[in-house]
């Protein structure tokens, strides 16, 4: 429970438009594209072009920066130019 305290300590601190590109819910990767808000245990992303609500509580992990930034990284593991 720790953990999620911590990451909603986070999500409170974000300013609205912080750039984002996954989140993990309940051990699945979701792409956002940014962080709009936390209120009342939900957490409120953008999702392309569309607003995503998620319970903040299920949250167990975040990536922050642009999903252009983190595509580059992953091809750069997968061995890609």
């Amino acid at each position: 429970m720790g953990k999620r305290n911590n990451l909603k300590k986070i999500m409170k601190k974000l300013p609205p438009g912080y750039p984002m590109s996954r989140i993990l819910v309940n051990g699945a990767a979701e792409d956002v594209t940014q962080f709009v808000n936390e209120k009342e245990g939900l957490a409120y992303f953008d999702v392309a072009g569309q607003v995503g609500v998620y319970e903040a509580k299920k949250i167990h992990g975040m990536l922050f920066g642009a999903a252009a930034d983190a595509g580059e990284e992953e091809e750069e593991e997968a061995g890609g130019c």
